[in-house]
């Protein structure tokens, strides 16, 4: 798949999992609609002001948006194509996409032997109940 087109892809699918319309977005980085649709539809290729408003409105790099974060994007898009419907776990992606040190943490507990990997795992899911039950 060209850049442009992966591009195009991230452009939407960013757009749609933050919930914006088409002049939302444009709204935000201060363009017109049709720039956006022209955008999303390959008609035009992103210049680099496009590409830092849009990076700073998604809070993720410019390789990422233009598709150079290969597997990741991937991932996102399995994830989003089969589990949008479930909007708890949409909102985890949507977490790890702004959060950018959270799937590099995950992506190095990958590597950890299973047996270690599954006390990390214990460890994290404890910390994050319990202060879900200090912030109730």
């Amino acid at each position: 798949m060209r850049e442009l087109e992966k591009f195009q892809m991230n452009l939407k699918f960013y757009r749609e999992q933050n919930g914006w319309s088409q002049e939302q977005l444009a709204e935000k980085i201060n363009v017109s609609r049709p720039v956006i649709t022209r955008l999303e539809t390959g008609e035009q290729e992103p210049d680099l002001s496009y590409l830092l408003a849009l990076s700073d409105a998604f809070h993720v790099s410019i390789d990422h948006l233009i598709g150079r974060d290969e597997q990741t994007n991937d991932y996102l898009y399995e994830v989003y194509g089969k589990y949008q419907a479930d909007g708890s776990v949409s909102q985890v992606v949507d977490y790890l996409i702004k959060n950018p040190k959270m799937p590099q943490s995950l992506q190095q507990l990958l590597h950890v032997k299973t047996k270690h990997r599954k006390l990390i795992e214990d460890t994290i899911i404890r910390v994050v109940e319990n202060s879900s039950r200090i912030s109730e």
